[in-house]
């Protein structure tokens, strides 16, 4: 049995002795679960974490500044004015690819609870007419650029997928892709770790007991990345594959690009150490964070830690300050920051999780240093618990506990070489929040914007979109007692990375709902009708 004896001290020293207080009742297994649980704290940085935690709103608005527009690219704007520049991203990422130094990180220790589901939320479908689930999207999304490689450069790469997990979702995250057999990518360049967990604490600063024997406790946020990255060996396997770039994203955006060429590709022709993926902002009240400069560096600002004033702040506004509005700037010729639009919020840089970092900038903002710079955010929670007085279970149905995390965008202050890159929100941006009966960020609006984004790509493609008028939209997608007012398709990631391989669809007429899949026979694609 562990150390009894220090394990208390140490816990009555840091004001956590009631840990024990059920010690008496306990079972010889019971009592060992509950020392392991105690052995997992380092009652010092939990002491500093309670101290040290950022409060909501904790930030001062005022000296948060939009980003330098020398920093920003816009995958929009230099589609029309520099098309030339966007392929040379894209060669330059391709490139890094067939080099095996490109790795995607995917951060997946949520649950689905807010879905109404009891499992991870990778294993989530959202209703496509394939049936795919958010992990096969994403799998077959790098097969494709994995593909594409090989065509263009005659090189079958190894593009190394980091799946982060908590002890909630990890299991059941490997049991899922172990069945379908990891969606037939390479089960070597897949690495599946664990983020470590923090308890929760009382509004006064007690650790909670979710059982008399077992503590309260819950991932450490996305930010919890880097200590795992560096705990869990992940640097060093990095290191021994070469790679040099890594792209970080969140498990519940349906439209994320995979690797993200055009971003990367940015980032390593401008010596990014880091970078951020947004999209524009368009409603003031939109509940997402915001990018910026607070003192020189570059910062991501929750939406609620901006003044309803700032958030409505709009480029005709500040006029006076042109250094502060989104003009078209150039970079050497590089970047193209978003187009001079007055009516744009000035800070409309919504954070949107995809990430760009080195390997030599994760190893830096890995080591103890750094870490240790990095303030825990503080949340109120309802996290079920033992009441210390009765010894009963308490099931609360308001906040009644604290919860600290990190976020992985806590990092950003610390980049030298910081760069902004702007997608469109209906190509690149759609996740999966909130649950089935919400109206917006739900499965239904995911399903919904994937299926006109594939649909779109399939008209560029030259298809024939045949819509029936006499059919009565209900607002799904279309949708109303089995008929469809208009033409739709899922589009298999397998086929198409971003709208090539499609000469198939040309002068095809589309009726209703489809899908676009390879045949197992012929390894070609063919267009099939749905009724999902």
């Amino acid at each position: 049995m562990l150390d009894l004896v220090r394990l208390k001290n140490d816990a009555e020293q840091y004001g956590q002795g009631h840990l024990f207080a059920f010690w008496d009742e306990l079972d010889a297994k019971q009592k060992s679960e509950l020392l392991e649980n105690i052995s997992r704290l380092n009652f010092a940085n939990i002491d500093r974490m309670l101290r040290n935690a950022s409060n909501p709103c904790s930030t001062s608005a005022d000296i948060f500044s939009p980003p330098d527009p020398k920093s920003c690219g816009s995958l929009s704007e230099l589609r029309t004015s520099q098309p030339c520049l966007l392929k040379q991203y894209a060669d330059s990422a391709l490139r890094a690819v067939s080099e095996n130094k490109v790795a995607v990180l995917l951060l997946a220790g949520g649950q689905g609870t807010r879905l109404g589901v009891s499992y991870p939320k990778g294993l989530y479908k959202p209703n496509l007419p394939s049936g795919r689930s958010l992990y096969q999207i994403q799998a077959e999304r790098l097969c494709r650029v994995s593909h594409m490689c090989k065509e263009k450069l005659g090189i079958t790469p190894s593009i190394t997928w980091y799946i982060m997990t908590s002890e909630h979702t990890k299991e059941m995250t490997i049991q899922f892709f172990e069945s379908f057999d990891y969606f037939g990518y390479n089960r070597d360049d897949i690495v599946f770790f664990e983020q470590f967990t923090l308890p929760a604490f009382s509004v006064d600063g007690k650790i909670l007991l979710e059982t008399k024997s077992r503590l309260a406790f819950s991932p450490d946020g996305n930010g919890g990345l880097y200590r795992a990255l560096n705990d869990r060996g992940i640097l060093n396997d990095m290191k021994s594959r070469g790679i040099e770039y890594v792209q970080i994203y969140c498990v519940d955006n349906i439209l994320v690009k995979l690797p993200d060429l055009h971003f990367i590709g940015f980032c390593i022709e401008n010596s990014a150490d880091c970078g951020a993926e947004v999209v524009q902002k368009l409603d003031p009240e939109e509940a997402i964070g915001v990018v910026g400069v607070v003192n020189g560096r570059y910062q991501v600002l929750e939406y609620s830690e901006i003044t309803p004033e700032m958030a409505s702040l709009r480029v005709d506004q500040c006029k006076q300050q042109n250094d502060l509005c989104h003009s078209k700037t150039t970079n050497n010729g590089k970047n193209v920051s978003p187009a001079n639009n007055d009516s744009r919020l000035v800070y409309s840089h919504g954070n949107i999780c995809v990430h760009f970092m080195t390997r030599s900038f994760l190893e830096r903002v890995c080591q103890d240093d750094i870490q240790m710079q990095m303030k825990y955010h503080r949340a109120q929670k309802k996290v079920s618990c033992i009441d210390l007085q009765t010894g009963e279970q308490i099931v609360p149905q308001k906040p009644n506990a604290l919860k600290f995390e990190k976020f992985a965008f806590d990092i950003f202050p610390f980049a030298k070489r910081f760069f902004i890159w702007e997608v469109p929100r209906n190509e690149q941006f759609s996740p999966i929040k909130n649950g089935p009966g919400s109206l917006k960020d739900c499965p239904k609006t995911a399903r919904n914007d994937l299926l006109n984004y594939h649909t779109q790509l399939a008209k560029s493609a030259g298809a024939i979109l045949i819509n029936d008028s006499y059919a009565v939209s209900n607002g799904n997608g279309g949708h109303q007692d089995g008929v469809y007012d208009k033409a739709l398709i899922e589009i298999s990631p397998l086929i198409t990375y971003d709208g090539e391989n499609l000469s198939c669809l040309k002068s095809v007429e589309i009726r209703g709902l489809n899908r676009l899949e390879i045949d197992e026979e012929t390894g070609k694609p063919i267009l099939l009708s749905s009724t999902v």
